[in-house]
């Protein structure tokens, strides 16, 4: 098996795909204006859509939630047809790379722990056409807390990120490419542990008996209990952080 399709059927059945909480998501969403249900708001890289789901709760405005994986869009059609929300929630299989959507149609672009499959840089800045004039873009990005760190957690996420940087250098990006940041948050340690990384501690066994202990499942769980391990000891350096900016106008 692909070591994509095991990241999925591991990850597929857990409530959160990444570091986050409903708690967060409402927080975010308190940064922008009033939605209305004329309000069309894009959900990049949804998952099995949990803050699909929280958005939909806390605001009336049409969302439209995206993601490659057809496994998790399955079980998000599933909770949007059990809430009676398919009026408003369309779930679509699309790369976030390759966004079919018309310039300046989008009210809020919101992608939580997503956007680095494509690149911060890059997708703050490819996004920004899509949005109506004063848009906002809302995205959860891993970030380094401190100008310096230890050298072993440096290396770690720079191998598995090298675009990762500081608040103050995510910050500089987003003005550089035409938004005006509005807030930013950091997550609290609780939207890993409680919300993400229990899920890895009690789906380990149940995971390697469905692939017979093979060496890519084994090798998976391996690296999500190194990620575990580098966060309880490293966390004062690290963490997802919510950045919400609002599109401007250029000359």
């Amino acid at each position: 098996m692909e070591t994509l399709d095991l990241i999925i059927d591991f990850h597929k059945n857990n409530p959160r795909q990444g570091p986050g909480s409903q708690q967060s998501t409402i927080k975010a969403l308190q940064f922008l204006p009033q939605l209305t249900p004329q309000s069309h708001l894009l959900d990049i890289g949804c998952g099995t859509g949990a803050q699909t789901m929280v958005l939909s709760e806390q605001t009336p405005a049409h969302i439209t939630a995206i993601d490659s994986s057809k496994e998790f869009l399955a079980l998000l059609k599933q909770k949007v047809l059990q809430q009676g929300i398919a009026n408003r929630v369309t779930v679509k299989e699309m790369d976030m790379e390759k966004l079919a959507f018309a310039p300046e149609s989008l009210d809020v672009i919101w992608a939580e722990g997503a956007i680095y499959n494509i690149g911060f840089s890059r997708g703050i800045r490819e996004w920004r056409s899509l949005l109506k004039k004063d848009g906002y873009l809302v995205v959860s990005e891993i970030s380094w807390l401190t100008p310096d760190r230890p050298q072993l957690v440096d290396k770690y996420w720079t191998d598995v990120y090298p675009e990762m940087g500081t608040i103050a250098e995510k910050t500089a990006q987003i003005e550089e490419a035409g938004y005006i940041p509005i807030a930013h948050f950091v997550l609290p340690e609780s939207d890993w542990t409680s919300h993400y990384f229990h899920y890895y501690e009690t789906n380990e066994a149940a995971f390697l008996e469905r692939h017979g202990h093979s060496e890519d499942a084994q090798a998976l769980v391996e690296e999500n209990r190194q990620e575990m391990k580098h966060f309880k000891k490293y966390s004062a350096y690290y963490n997802y952080v919510f950045y919400i900016m609002q599109k401007r106008e250029t000359k």
